[in-house]
């Protein structure tokens, strides 16, 4: 007498890798994206803006800021995929970071150091570290943030440097 057993063999499935790098849509929307709206604030900031300013405050960069802060309602619609009724975490992402820097480029030469060339490295490190994880609008705001200021003084340099 043979008994037949019926063994069901489940083999489990491996365990997902991470990924090893991010997708071109999250370096557009965390990357490129803030960086050009910042290039594009810091070079119309220093071609239309500057020259009227007597004392050349606000500065390149913190007009990048500012008007970062003015379209944090349409850039967290259009660089994050949360609902749009979370704009205002969005907002105090950006404030939390724009004051500071708003303050520090007020500052005068020593803004390069910490404001420049500091933020650029923080900047690196988070577009290398946290493209793997599901941000929360606060934090895409920092990492946006940082990207405006990044991208404004590049801005008015290149602007400065071409046509100034």
């Amino acid at each position: 007498m043979e008994a037949t057993v019926s063994e069901e063999a489940t083999i489990p499935a491996p365990p997902s890798a991470p990924p090893q790098s991010a997708t071109w849509r999250e370096t557009t929307e965390n990357v490129i994206a803030p960086t050009m709206f910042g290039v594009v604030c810091g070079a119309g900031w220093q071609a239309l803006i500057t020259p009227h300013l007597p004392y050349h405050l606000p500065n390149p960069p913190q007009g990048g800021l500012l008007l970062m802060l003015l379209f944090s309602p349409l850039l967290h619609r259009f660089l994050t995929h949360h609902p749009q009724e979370r704009w205002k975490e969005y907002l105090a992402g950006v404030a939390a970071l724009a004051f500071p820097l708003l303050l520090i480029w007020s500052t005068g030469l020593g803004a390069f150091v910490c404001a420049g060339y500091l933020a650029v490295i923080v900047w690196i490190w988070v577009c290398t570290s946290w493209w793997r994880f599901n941000l929360p609008p606060f934090r895409l705001a920092l990492w946006h943030t940082l990207g405006v200021n990044i991208g404004a003084l590049s801005g008015s340099f290149l602007f400065f440097s071409l046509l100034g």
